[in-house]
C-alpha cells in the first residue's frame, strides 16, 4: 500500500510538473508571437511619425500614403488586440456577449459593412451570394462574436488571396437540418496539405513563416474555431478551389 501511495504521488507530481512545462511553453509561444508582430507596426509608427514631425515629406500625395500606411498599421493593431484579449478571456474561462435568437439576414446585415469595408481597404471586394434562405432561418448566437469571427475569416483572405488574378471574396449563407451556416471563400492558393493540421492551433505560425507569406501570429483561426464552439457550433475548412471556411450555427432555440 505505501509504495502504491508512493507510485500515485510520483505519477499525480509528473502530471502536474507537465501541465506547468505545458502552461509555461503556451506562455513563452505567446510573448513571442505578440512581441514579433507588434515589432513591425511600431517601427513604421515611429519612422513615418517622426519624419512627418519634422516636415521631411514635403510632397502632399507622399504626405497622405504615409498618412494612409499609418492608418492600416493602426487597424492592424487594433484587430490584434481585439483578438489577444479575446483569446485570453477564453483562457480564463470567460464567456462572451449575451446569446440571441435573431434571423441570418439580420445578422449577416449587422456585420456587411465593417466586412465590407476591411476588404475594400485591401483593394478586395466582398461578393454576397444571392440570398436564398427564408425569413424564418433563425440562428441562437452572439452576434459580436460572430461577428469577429468573420472579420478574422475576411482578413485572412485579404491577406493570403492579396495576389489572385480575381480579388474577390465570397460569403455566402445558408441551411442544412439543424445548423445554418456562413461560409466565406477567396481566390488566393489555398491551405497548403503539410499546414493542415496544425492551422487551428494557437501561435502555430512561426516569424520566419509570417515573414515569408503574411503578417500575423496564428491566432486568428484559432481563436475563431473556439469562440465558434463556443456558441455551440464550429468553424471547419471544406475543400475546394481557394481557401473555404465553414461557419456552423444552431438555428434558434439550440444551444
Amino acid at each position: 500500500l505505501a509504495w502504491i501511495g508512493v507510485l500515485l504521488a510520483a505519477g499525480a507530481f509528473a502530471v502536474l510538473l507537465a501541465g506547468v512545462v505545458t502552461l509555461s511553453e503556451r506562455r513563452g509561444a505567446f510573448v513571442s508571437a505578440v512581441t514579433h508582430e507588434l515589432r513591425t507596426p511600431l517601427t513604421t509608427f515611429r519612422m513615418y511619425a517622426e519624419m512627418l514631425a519634422d516636415g521631411m515629406v514635403p510632397d502632399e500625395a507622399r504626405r497622405r500614403e504615409y498618412l494612409q500606411t499609418l492608418c492600416t498599421e493602426a487597424n492592424r493593431l487594433s484587430h490584434l488586440v481585439e483578438n489577444v484579449l479575446a483569446y485570453a478571456r477564453l483562457e480564463r474561462g470567460r464567456t462572451g456577449g449575451a446569446m440571441e435568437i435573431m434571423r441570418l439576414r439580420d445578422l449577416m446585415d449587422r456585420v456587411r459593412e465593417r466586412l465590407t469595408q476591411h476588404a475594400e481597404h485591401a483593394d478586395m471586394t466582398l461578393a454576397l451570394a444571392p440570398d436564398t434562405l427564408s425569413s424564418a432561418c433563425e440562428v441562437h448566437t452572439d452576434p459580436s462574436a460572430v461577428e469577429q469571427i468573420l472579420f478574422n475569416l475576411v482578413d485572412n483572405a485579404c491577406k493570403y488571396a492579396r495576389g489572385a488574378d480575381d480579388r474577390r471574396i465570397h460569403l455566402e449563407m445558408g441551411e442544412s437540418g439543424s445548423w445554418a451556416f456562413l461560409r466565406v471563400q477567396d481566390h488566393g492558393p489555398g491551405i497548403a496539405a503539410a499546414d493542415r493540421p496544425h492551422l487551428l492551433q494557437p501561435f502555430s505560425k512561426s516569424a520566419q513563416r509570417a515573414a515569408n507569406t503574411a503578417p500575423g501570429i496564428g491566432l486568428g483561426l484559432a481563436l475563431s474555431r473556439r469562440l465558434a464552439r463556443q456558441l455551440g457550433g464550429d468553424l471547419i475548412l471544406r475543400p475546394g478551389p481557394g481557401a473555404i471556411f465553414e461557419l456552423r450555427l444552431p438555428k434558434g432555440g439550440k444551444g
